[in-house]
């Protein structure tokens, strides 16, 4: 047998080429399977892709709903858009029939049957003229699919319009009292939930196209009285909610997705923004319990958003947030949108992070209480402590190059935690500032001491100068 050595000393047969394996006809045609379905599969890659970046309507991600629970995520009453569609005539049954009275409703406005026909017909048609487009908006392929779709959208849409704007103010306008159609009057608060969740939306430029249409006006002069009165009716279902109309012209320019996207804008001051802080780690504070250790306090102030939190001075400025159901439900599902859609922003995102690192435990939700910077209107402070916990935990957020939204205030109350004579002096405040008792009886001793060193050195001196 004749054997070769490389310059490496490395030994190698000659004359054995590398033995090549040989496919049978069956694998042959197993692999030619194997490579159409990767091939497809990359395909749906490719198209997952180019949905993502029109996607604004999704599934919440199972690892959210997971922490949190379905039941946040999910209606209660009524299913608007697609994802729940095949549950409507079982557990939407109620709403179902509420739709149907709204559209009805609407339609008989004019007594002439043939426009009601017309009225009905424009509608179906100027969203079937949106139907790509409209689908494009969802994260996922839908079941619902030719006119049924249509009247879907139609019938959801007038349906939203409706309620709107006969409870867009707290006291329900005498026409729509006459109407009868203020009887659903105890459905609203349910409402006020549904319809700010993520799963349970249909695209806003859906409510302006149908909204223009039966206010006979061009499509772009819907913009501002539509989010005007969607923005007034969840008003009066927010606790401790700021309105400010002001910011609302502001977001003219501004694309809103849906419901659930335009209270989460409204809530996010136009001042605040990512800024420059350079390299963080990751957001991180500390529990409010530790935070006074460190001498840092909290204080309640006023503001056009609770989004709009400040640390001065060792003090951590706070506005007031009243957590309920609906703030529950909304404050998820702001967050599960930005999970899925970075280009978000991820205010809400971190908001919730700062939260679940503030509140460790329901003697953290006592203090912030007493400083009146949350109102809770859950059971009681353990299911709070609870809920913040779960809805801060594990979220991505929005951070490239050193820029994230509050990343300036994570670093202040860092920095300030850090520094060991903050807690020095916060240590002598407990001691003795906040117990008057205790300074008193601490002067009263040093006063003793210096007293006593006067009086000896007085005595020294005098003894002296009587020898001198």
């Amino acid at each position: 047998m004749e054997i070769t050595t490389s310059e490496k000393g490395e030994s190698s047969r000659a004359n054995y080429p590398e033995p090549i394996r040989e496919f049978t006809e069956e694998e042959r045609n197993n692999i030619k399977k194997q490579v159409t379905i990767y091939a497809g599969e990359a395909g749906k890659l490719k198209e997952e892709a180019q949905r993502g970046s029109t996607s604004c309507i999704y599934r919440v991600l199972p690892q959210l709903k997971e922490s949190n629970g379905d039941s946040l995520y999910e209606p209660n009453k009524v299913s608007i858009g697609p994802y729940y569609y095949k549950l409507r005539n079982e557990k939407f049954k109620m709403a179902e029939d509420c739709k149907k009275k709204c559209f009805g409703s609407l339609l008989v406005k004019t007594t002439d049957q043939d426009m009601q026909i017309n009225t009905y017909m424009s509608c179906l048609q100027r969203i079937s003229k949106l139907e790509e487009k409209i689908r494009k908006c969802y994260s996922e392929e839908l079941e619902v699919a030719g006119i049924e779709f249509l009247q879907m959208m139609v019938v959801d849409a007038c349906f939203i319009i409706e309620i709107i704007e006969i409870f867009r103010f707290m006291n329900i306008d005498v026409k729509y009292r006459e109407s009868h159609l203020g009887a659903l009057a105890w459905m609203v608060p349910y409402f006020y939930r549904d319809f700010l969740l993520l799963e349970n939306q249909i695209p806003f430029f859906v409510l302006e196209e149908i909204y223009a249409l039966i206010h006979n006006i061009p499509v772009e002069e819907s913009t501002i009285p539509l989010r005007l009165d969607a923005l007034r009716f969840f008003k009066n279902g927010m606790k401790g909610y700021f309105f400010i109309r002001r910011e609302i012209r502001a977001m003219d320019g501004v694309p809103v997705s849906h419901l659930l996207d335009l209270v989460r804008r409204s809530l996010i001051p136009f001042n605040i923004g990512p800024r420059r802080v350079g390299f963080v780690r990751s957001p991180f504070i500390h529990c409010i319990s530790k935070l006074q250790l460190a001498g840092i306090k909290v204080s309640p102030v006023r503001a056009d958003s609770f989004r709009e939190v400040k640390f001065k001075k060792g003090v951590l400025e706070m506005p007031n947030i009243a957590v309920d159901d609906l703030t529950r439900c909304l404050l998820l599902n702001c967050v599960a949108f930005e999970q899925c859609q970075q280009r978000s922003g991820g205010s809400f995102s971190v908001y919730a992070t700062f939260l679940h690192g503030l509140v460790n435990t329901k003697e953290d939700i006592e203090y912030l209480s007493e400083r009146k910077v949350i109102d809770n209107y859950l059971t009681d402070d353990s299911e709070l402590a609870g809920f913040i916990n779960r809805a801060g935990k594990d979220l991505v957020l929005d951070y490239y190059d050193g820029v994230y939204v509050m990343g300036e205030l994570f670093m202040d109350v860092d920095r300030h935690y850090r520094n060991r004579w903050k807690w020095k002096w916060a240590s002598f405040e407990r001691e003795y500032i906040d117990k008057p008792w205790l300074l008193l009886s601490a002067v009263g001793g040093i006063l003793l001491v210096v007293a006593t060193s006067v009086q000896a050195v007085m005595a020294i001196l005098n003894f002296k100068y009587k020898n001198c």
